[in-house]
């Protein structure tokens, strides 16, 4: 079994104040544009199913998914930095539908983890636990 040994003699302070809401946003969006070129890169060939990540505003990125290149119809799911949060909705029939809210943490092994609920989670597993529907399941 792996553990996550704590350092004896960590800078805390310095780890924290590197744990800040607009890095880990920026790093969240490098992340998802590596998950989306990735699920691109699994569509078959002859499928016409496009993943893209778009930058809406500097606070706020979507990624979408358009299954028919001919159609406006999308689907995107939505991360927006606010002041001490991060949120993830997607799309629903009455606009976006906020699915979860994250938090930042410096856990007692000294790793800065998003926090949704009382889960501590690494970038990856919240990228997953926010894009794997919209890259594995079928369209709506």
């Amino acid at each position: 079994m792996i553990t996550d040994s704590v350092p004896p003699n960590l800078d805390w302070v310095k780890v924290r104040a590197e744990c800040s809401i607009a890095h880990i946003f920026k790093e969240l969006e490098l992340g998802a544009r590596e998950d989306a070129e990735k699920a691109q890169s699994l569509v078959p060939a002859n499928q016409t199913t496009k993943f893209s990540v778009t930058k809406i505003v500097g606070s706020r990125f979507a990624v979408v998914r358009a299954d028919d290149p001919l159609s406006p119809i999308s689907q995107s799911v939505y991360f927006v930095c606010k002041r001490n949060e991060i949120t993830v909705s997607d799309d629903s029939e009455l606009g976006e539908k906020l699915r979860m809210t994250a938090t930042l943490t410096l856990t007692n092994t000294g790793h800065c983890k998003l926090k949704v609920g009382s889960e501590e989670l690494f970038q990856w597993q919240f990228r997953r636990m926010a894009l794997e529907a919209l890259f594995f399941d079928a369209p709506r």
